[in-house]
């Protein structure tokens, strides 16, 4: 015969049961908190995987997060046509539907398609213009997609960034560009009359004209900062307070700076389109080769050379080894139904072209007078021009 529950179990049921109800609405409240925090705090909103905005961690040289870096984390590159990965042209079912006339120019754009990644322009523009001459680009056909550091060291950065809007170019974020679009967000910050005043102050000449690694150059950062904080506003402290990236970021329209900024983390070519089957990751500068694709931290994508015997991520190649070698070893070692993506990046100018199984590296100094390359995702060609030193 079951027991009949007593007043004192009674209570007990109905006691847990308030408090799993409490503890349920604290869960719900602090997830609404949380979410209003994000959005009051530069519009940081979550996203879906597909494009989610993130701050970045604290490897070694890391970015601190600040309000400025506005990371668009992952993007997947809209193809402006219906592609059958088997047949090589337009879904059949769409294909039957179009007039004759309307059949046969549709046979030509797909044959002629091309999805071309191009290595660091770094403002290098004539460098740029005689490498869209030498591999006969046609903007109807062709989708160009942008390795990052667009802007800085080269003459024309402001320039190039208007010739990639014109040609509707793809991209991503380069560690030149972080700069920039991080100096430019501080910019915005402030009132425009604090600047127009700090730019007509000595703190400001001195900065400008002192060498950042004289005595000078540092009493003139120390102006400079100084000169914010007196009106209670503080610099991101990795900023770089004599450097192109200021200038450029002042000069820049809103237009220009809209282009670089919508530029995301990693840009992702769907397999449709590959040589081989398979998703095509491009970044700037890596990843970690043991975290997912879609896990990297924002320092390493725009930042890593090598990993450091530990796994440490650095942006330096004096110690450690090219992130790419261990990554492809990696993959070599999985079975062959987990080789699921390519990663196509810049940064690395150092190693100049490198292809490897798994990842192919296009920063072949253009900048430096050498050459600007590209990489045609539909065939695997490898493009090149030579670049003018400027």
């Amino acid at each position: 015969m079951r027991k009949k529950p007593d007043r004192n179990d009674c209570m007990s049921v109905r006691q847990a049961s308030a408090t799993l109800g409490i503890v349920v609405l604290l869960l719900t409240a602090t997830s609404l908190w949380f979410s209003t925090l994000d959005d009051s705090n530069g519009g940081r909103r979550r996203r879906s995987p597909s494009s989610t905005i993130k701050d970045p961690t604290t490897p070694p040289d890391s970015l601190p997060s600040d309000p400025f870096a506005q990371y668009i984390y992952q993007e997947e590159l809209q193809l402006n046509y219906d592609y059958d990965s088997t047949a090589g042209v337009i879904n059949p079912s769409r294909f039957a539907t179009l007039r004759e006339d309307e059949q046969q120019e549709q046979n030509k754009n797909n044959k002629n398609h091309r999805t071309i990644v191009v290595g660091d322009v770094h403002g290098s523009l004539l460098g740029f213009e005689r490498f869209l001459k030498k591999i006969e680009h046609n903007p109807k056909w062709d989708t160009l997609v942008m390795a990052g550091d667009i802007v800085a060291k080269g003459p024309q950065s402001l320039k190039a960034i208007d010739r990639l809007i014109e040609l509707r170019a793809k991209c991503v974020r380069g560690n030149h560009d972080d700069v920039v679009i991080r100096w430019r967000g501080f910019l915005d910050s402030v009132d425009v009359a604090i600047l127009e005043e700090y730019e007509a102050s000595p703190a400001f000449v001195d900065v400008m004209e002192a060498e950042a690694e004289t005595e000078a150059g540092a009493q003139a950062i120390e102006s400079m900062d100084a000169f914010f904080l007196e009106r209670g506003i503080t610099i991101p402290s990795d900023l770089d307070r004599k450097s192109e990236h200021y200038q450029i970021a002042r000069a820049m329209t809103k237009h220009q700076y809209n282009y670089l900024r919508q530029c995301p983390l990693i840009l992702t070519i769907p397999r449709e389109i590959s040589v081989n089957h398979i998703p095509v990751h491009v970044v700037h500068a890596g990843i970690e080769p043991k975290r997912d694709i879609l896990h990297q931290r924002p320092w390493v994508l725009i930042n890593i050379r090598n990993l450091l015997p530990d796994g440490t991520p650095s942006r330096k190649k004096s110690k450690g080894r090219g992130w790419a070698r261990e990554f492809n070893e990696l993959h070599n070692r999985r079975s062959p139904s987990k080789r699921d993506f390519l990663v196509v990046y810049g940064h690395d100018a150092g190693r100049n072209l490198n292809v490897m199984p798994w990842s192919i590296g296009l920063d072949t100094g253009c900048v430096y007078g050498r050459e600007l390359t590209g990489y045609v995702v539909e065939t695997g060609l490898i493009l090149s021009s030579p670049c003018p030193r400027v």
